[in-house]
Formats: C-alpha cells, sequence, structure tokens
C-alpha cells in the first residue's frame, strides 16, 4: 500500500494549497472530495524555482486548513 502524506504548498502561485500525495498520485480537495490532480514536478527537482516549496503537514493539520476554505 502507497504511503499517504499531505503537502502545503509554499510558492507564491500555490501558496496555501493543501495536496494528498499517495505513491505518485496527488489529489487536490474539490467539493468535499479528493480529486486526482496533476502536480508540478518542480517542487521535486532541485533545479526549478519551486522546488521543496512545499511543508509536510499531518493530515489533521491538513483537515483544520481545508475547513478554513
Amino acid at each position: 500500500m502507497d504511503e499517504i502524506r499531505f503537502l502545503k504548498l509554499t510558492d507564491y502561485e500555490n501558496k496555501g494549497t493543501v495536496i494528498k500525495q499517495a505513491g505518485r498520485q496527488f489529489f487536490g480537495y474539490e467539493n468535499g472530495e479528493w480529486v486526482r490532480r496533476g502536480l508540478s514536478l518542480g517542487y521535486f527537482y532541485p533545479d526549478a524555482p519551486e522546488f521543496e516549496c512545499y511543508e509536510v503537514i499531518t493530515e489533521t493539520e491538513a483537515k483544520r486548513l481545508l475547513n478554513e476554505k
């Protein structure tokens, strides 16, 4: 089973966006459900401007942030 983690994006364009990652798949929260979406691989490539522009957060923190929106 794939490890699930939650990311909060911190780059200028996507600041505060919560993403769920399951293995190599990414999901955004839309209309009360997780929907598969693409995520720029730049967040994981050292030469990209958005490299590491995310924080790993807990599921509890992800739910809190999503409920604030």
